[in-house]
């Protein structure tokens, strides 16, 4: 699984053709809070559809492109700091062409599973509800939600869940959709980190 994610950056990065990207009208923009703080995946692991293998890893690669899919699994832990706040999905892809590859569909869609510990979740993925479906913009480096491909999502804005853990997976979109993204395990004050995360206000 290393491997074959390893030449897929490799892959994604050499391509050349330039990615289409979604019509305005699809994408609802994003609202510009002041976020308080965010919380980032304490585990990621990346399973492959294939084999059904999960390999832990330092970054999203959720992917479909021709015979090769990965989806991504997360653990998000939620601390105490937010409770009370409203929180809400934030995915980041500063560095496009620095280490971060979106191409294709530039979308992925947002599940809520039903794992409890991904440290001890060697294979499976136990997808469970859909929450959200989110499209790449360019323009801000940030993942929009798509309100034409999934109409009310469920994770804009919800109840903090202080002191709990969300167990998400990010799924690839279309016949073709590469979606590598660097995570940032630290934060940065106020500033959004690389990768997916959960901010609350």
């Amino acid at each position: 699984m290393k491997y074959t994610t390893a030449a897929l950056c490799l892959v994604s990065a050499t391509l050349s053709v330039a990615a289409p990207t979604a019509p305005v009208a699809q994408v609802s923009g994003r609202d510009q809070h002041a976020y308080a703080g965010f919380a980032v995946p304490s585990i990621i692991k990346n399973h492959d559809i294939a084999s059904n293998l999960n390999t832990q890893d330092v970054q999203t690669a959720t992917v479909r492109n021709g015979g090769i899919e990965t989806s991504t699994l997360y653990d998000i832990p939620i601390p105490e700091a937010a409770a009370g706040k409203t929180c809400a999905l934030v995915i980041r892809a500063q560095n496009v062409g620095n280490g971060d590859n979106i191409l294709g569909e530039q979308a992925m869609d947002v599940f809520r599973n039903s794992f409890t510990d991904l440290a001890s979740l060697p294979s499976g993925n136990l997808r469970d509800t859909e929450l959200a479906r989110v499209r790449f913009d360019a323009a801000t480096g940030f993942y929009n939600f798509d309100k034409v491909g999934f109409a009310n999502p469920a994770i804009e804005a919800f109840p903090c869940p202080a002191g709990k853990t969300l167990h998400w997976e990010t799924v690839a979109v279309g016949e073709f959709d590469i979606n590598v993204i660097k995570q940032d395990f630290s934060l940065n004050g106020a500033d959004a980190p690389n990768g997916l995360s959960v901010g609350w206000w």
